[in-house]
């Protein structure tokens, strides 16, 4: 069994399917590095104003800088349980994915309803400017339907994936 793997996307190659699984954890994780960011800037210019280094202009400030400190990092917990329980969770229970029947040459959903027929099937590769261009993404895309299949920041890692399509039947640029 082969199996490509980047942020919360897999992509399960089994002996008659090619799954595409999306566990939802990319948007939590960024949600978990902004939120961790403006934390950790607070914490630090409460220190700054504690240790007098800056005065910050409000009273409010040696109380108001660490309790929205504390509770960004409460709302972060909180998303970290929810990105581990979406991380965690068997394949077998998501029921929101692709699968390429290579035996009957079609993409269908895991409750067997077909998409469109593999011949129509399309598989790109589009830059992701929400994150400046660092991230690249396989697209699945065929009449009437199109989803984002993988997600990494290796350009290597998606060009793989799309030979290993391409050598699959499917066409892949």
């Amino acid at each position: 069994m082969q199996r490509f793997t980047s942020n919360g996307y897999e992509v399960i190659v089994d002996e008659n399917e090619i799954t595409f699984i999306d566990r939802k954890t990319w948007g939590l994780g960024v949600l978990m590095v902004i939120l961790g960011s403006f934390a950790a800037i607070l914490v630090i210019l409460s220190v700054l104003d504690t240790t007098g280094k800056i005065k910050i202009r409000s009273d409010l400030s040696g109380i108001a800088l660490p309790a929205v400190a504390v509770l960004l990092l409460i709302i972060i917990w909180v998303i970290s349980r929810t990105y581990r329980t979406r991380r965690d969770q068997p394949a077998k229970e998501i029921q929101d994915i692709l699968i390429i029947d290579r035996s009957s040459q079609v993409l269908r959903d895991r409750m067997a309803k077909i998409a469109a027929q593999l011949a129509d099937v399309k598989a790109r590769m589009h830059i992701d400017w929400w994150t400046r261009g660092t991230m690249r993404i396989v697209v699945l895309s065929w009449p009437g339907g199109r989803r984002a299949v993988y997600r990494t920041f290796g350009r290597r890692r998606s060009l793989n994936l799309l030979t290993f399509l391409k050598e699959q039947g499917l066409d892949a640029q």
